[in-house]
Parts: structure tokens; sequence; C-alpha cells
């Protein structure tokens, strides 16, 4: 299983806490980057600054009338009133800091990024800045990856099958009937959605060796319509 250190981008750009906006902004642009790790003189991360942290400083400022301040934490006004008008980058990053080891699999740094809604973190090993991965990175090791993997024999397609049935917890009949013959893959039991049906032909299809998927799941609701609950 390839680990974040085999995809990570080493080179990182990063900018200091007490750059300007104006410089901050001008890396983005010229590096082509969506995000910069802002890292102090000790070479520890202190924050981040990404084009959201940017953009917000376009939008219109609204005054918060004053008696909002008996609903909203006034910390957290003073936070958004430098967020909107600071000059420095300190003043407006994120100082929530999202990383991940250079050991960590892969599939944790892709969890994180699509979870969290943002398209690189900070790879920190020991507290210090060693690369940075993003969604880009994820892809080109996608595209990297051989195509051709070994194919499983109709008995481990079909212990594989359920193996990773048992592993999601969106499968509402843990009862599905599976077999393998020549490569093609047939379930039957009933299920809650189309959703979970066209999942579980998915799940089966990505098997290497499954030749065909026959998908002989039922919808409950439409066993229930047509027959009744009886």
């Amino acid at each position: 299983m390839k680990k974040v250190a085999d995809v990570m981008t080493h080179d990182v750009i990063t900018v200091k806490p007490g750059a300007s906006i104006h410089d901050a902004a001008r890396l983005l642009v010229d590096h082509g980057v969506s995000g910069l790790p802002v890292v102090d003189d000790d070479g520890a991360v202190v924050g981040v600054l990404s084009e959201g942290d940017l953009i917000v400083r376009q939008k219109p400022r609204r005054q918060p009338p004053w008696w909002e301040l008996f609903f909203r934490d006034g910390e957290r006004l003073a936070r958004d009133y430098q967020k909107a008008v600071g000059t420095t980058v300190a003043e407006v990053m994120s100082r929530k800091i999202l990383y991940v080891s250079p050991e960590a699999p892969i599939a944790w740094a892709a969890a994180l990024l699509d979870r969290h809604r943002i398209r690189r973190l900070p790879v920190l090993d020991k507290g210090r800045l060693v690369g940075i991965v993003s969604r880009g990175d994820l892809v080109k090791a996608l595209a990297a990856a051989p195509g051709a993997r070994t194919a499983l024999s109709d008995a481990e397609l079909v212990a594989e099958m359920k193996d990773r049935m048992d592993r999601e917890a969106w499968i509402s009949n843990r009862g599905i009937l599976v077999e393998a013959r020549r490569g093609t893959l047939t379930l039957w039991g009933m299920v809650e959605s189309d959703a979970e049906r066209a999942a579980l032909e998915t799940m089966a299809r990505a098997l290497p060796g499954c030749r065909a998927v026959d998908n002989q799941t039922i919808v409950r609701s439409r066993v229930v319509a047509r027959y009744g609950s009886a």
C-alpha cells in the first residue's frame, strides 16, 4: 500500500506569518497553488493560508448590531473582524492545522481531504514540514498505478465480496447471497434502495477477476408494493 511519502510534493512553497497579504496572494498566483503552509522562523507550521482566507476579504463586511453580542461569541466576532481587515498573513490565516504523517496510507490522506473539503494537506514529521499532499498528487498516483491486478478465483471472489460487504455500514441485509461461476458474480437478496443495489454491483465489479455481475437483488419497497407487507 502506498504511503503519503510516496506521492507527496517535497518542494513546498511556504510563507511567513509576518508577510503581507499582497505578497502571499502573489505567491499563490505565481506558483499556481491554492494554499500555503505558514512557517515561523524555527520551521514550525503555525497555520495555513488558503484562497478562501483571501476571498472572504472581498465580501462586503456587515457591521453587526450591538445586540448580536448576546447571541454570538464576542471572541469569534473579533477574530472575524481581524480576518476581514488584517494586512498580514498571521492575521488572516487559519490556525487550525490539519496535517498528515508521511507514513500514513494515501487512503487516509484522501479521506481527510474529502471530509474537510480541502485541496491539500501539510505533511509533518515530528512537527516539521517535510512535504505537502494534494488532490492532484493522489490523482497522479492513481494514474500511475498498474491497471492489471491478479485475478481472483471463483472461491476467492465470493470470499472477498463477503468480506467487503461485512465492512460496509450501508448494507442493510447481511444475508445477501453471493455465487461466482467463471468470473461472473451473482447476487441474491433483499435491499432497501436502488442506491444500495447499485453500490453492491459496483463493489462486485471492482473485484479483480470479476468478468460480469448478475445482480438479482430486489428493492424491498417494490416487493411490498406488489405483494403487500404480509
